[in-house]
């Protein structure tokens, strides 16, 4: 896993990833006008541009090689919704950087991204999305966006979490993302639970804290049923650098 540095209202950044050095700009334009009523005049130079939207600063660069180091195939091997994630990851050739520059608001910074990106997706000779620690697949980032049309933040593309089975044949589970609206990180360490059922527990309470604006503290409680409730506490991370919040979530 990468060093998780992130700081509130950093500048929010991904990857398109493509299957050759082609970017269809007017499609781009019309996709975004279509499905968000984002226009831009600006000019787009040597493969790039800067536009605002929302009041935010945004940029959009064709990089007509593939990612460097091998770094988002290694990252699509964290996508445990993507069996073949890296091997599809490994075909792209090119990429467009999408940024959404700082920003008073992360959530809505976070949000435009998550526009901009699914714009791109829908052109035809796209793979995925990078954004650091993931690769997300085309068709999974596309649908989950449409979620932004409703007035619901699409929190599985804005907060990568992390699962994994460990030595004693429990699971650990953690959030990467967290910290960009200015929130603590949270982890379960120890779990029983199945796969399925904690990886949309985790999700859920990402949801209730970055939207409902309820940050997990040390002290509370979170009902998993009318019989259950689990602690959190605040320690030492198992999984990056620096402090958690665990939630007791054995069972």
């Amino acid at each position: 896993m990468e060093e998780n540095n992130q700081t509130k209202g950093n500048i929010a950044l991904g990857f398109v990833l493509l299957k050759d050095a082609n970017f269809d700009w007017p499609r781009f334009k019309h996709n975004l006008k279509e499905d968000w009523g984002i226009t831009f005049n600006d000019e787009i130079k040597d493969g790039a541009v800067v536009f605002q939207a929302d009041g935010m600063n945004c940029a959009c660069s064709l990089l007509p090689t593939p990612v460097p180091n091998q770094e988002a195939e290694n990252c699509a091997k964290n996508n445990l919704l993507w069996k073949d994630g890296a091997e599809e990851v490994a075909k792209h050739a090119a990429h467009v950087m999408v940024a959404v520059m700082q920003h008073d608001d992360p959530l809505d910074q976070q949000i435009m991204l998550c526009k901009l990106a699914s714009s791109v997706l829908k052109l035809k000779n796209t793979i995925g999305f990078y954004k650091n620690p993931t690769v997300y697949e085309r068709d999974f980032f596309i649908e989950t966006a449409e979620n932004i049309k409703e007035n619901k933040p699409p929190i599985p593309l804005m907060v990568y979490v992390g699962m994994y089975l460990t030595e004693n044949a429990v699971l650990n589970a953690f959030t990467f993302g967290m910290r960009f609206y200015g929130y603590e990180e949270f982890e379960i360490i120890g779990s029983k639970a199945q796969p399925q059922e904690l990886y949309g527990f985790m999700l859920s309470v990402a949801h209730h804290v970055i939207w409902d604006e309820q940050p997990l503290n040390e002290g509370d409680t979170i009902d998993l049923t009318d019989e259950i409730s689990l602690s959190v506490t605040k320690s030492k991370a198992v999984n990056f650098d620096g402090d958690s919040m665990k939630i007791n979530f054995k069972v």
